[in-house]
């Protein structure tokens, strides 16, 4: 019975953080982030569908990447900041380890909020542009977008400022456009859009570019992560 009650409780506790949660990542300017996704998506794909040219799938890969990184931008760069707004932060400090649940569950919302939006989008696009692999294309535009998305919940942690955190986020995704074209067929390349095979370099060798690169950023997706959670366990500095 108490073992039941346990478990009752448990998902009691669970759901009250997914309600919390979900209020703070749709509170605010999310929803203009949400509509500008919207809207570049369907202007693009707009001209994709009367375009002459034949539209190919590594194209629409960076139009997926950019759409997702609208989404995670405004609930990790500015999370903390509207946590510290509200004077939420000091209630999470006040219960040990909560800030670390609470923070791991509004991430894990997050990146599935972005995961199911970006899936409707690569499956309307394979209905009205180009066929292509939905879940496949899905799979690989992911990683770019929660690769910049942890960094910024990182980011956000030591700087502690929604504004400051934007603005040395856009100075770090302007470097790594940068290094993109030298680094096109390097599995150190953030953007590598998998879909764009280079006509020099092997199926096989190419493949093995894309899962190296796959490995790097799901590795700095956990270091990023943990040095993040890690970042909240100074006190002081947040409250």
């Amino acid at each position: 019975m108490s073992r039941t009650k346990s478990i009752l409780n448990t998902i009691d506790i669970i759901l009250r953080m997914t309600r919390y949660n979900l209020k703070i990542i749709f509170a605010n300017k999310f929803i203009w982030f949400l509509l500008g996704a919207l809207v570049f998506y369907v202007g693009l794909n707009i001209i994709y569908v009367f375009s002459e040219q034949v539209s190919r799938v590594e194209d629409l890969y960076g139009v997926f990447v950019f759409c997702g990184i609208l989404l995670v931008f405004y609930p990790t760069v500015f999370g903390i900041q509207n946590d510290q707004d509200a004077r939420t932060i000091e209630i999470l400090f006040g219960i040990p380890d909560y800030r670390y649940k609470v923070w791991l569950v509004r991430i894990a919302l997050i990146y599935l909020i972005t995961f199911v939006i970006l899936l409707g989008f690569t499956a309307l696009s394979s209905f009205l542009v180009i066929k292509m692999p939905v879940f496949a294309v899905t799979y690989h535009v992911l990683f770019p977008v929660f690769f910049l998305g942890v960094m910024s919940f990182m980011v956000s942690t030591m700087v502690k400022n929604g504004n400051g955190t934007a603005v040395l986020m856009i100075i770090f995704g302007m470097f790594f456009l940068i290094l993109q074209e030298p680094l096109e067929t390097s599995k150190w390349n953030v953007f590598l859009n998998p879909f764009s095979i280079n006509e020099n370099i092997s199926e096989t060798a190419w493949k093995g570019i894309v899962r190296d690169n796959r490995i790097i950023l799901f590795i700095s997706i956990i270091v990023f992560l943990l040095l993040g959670l890690f970042n909240l366990q100074k006190r002081e500095k947040f409250i």
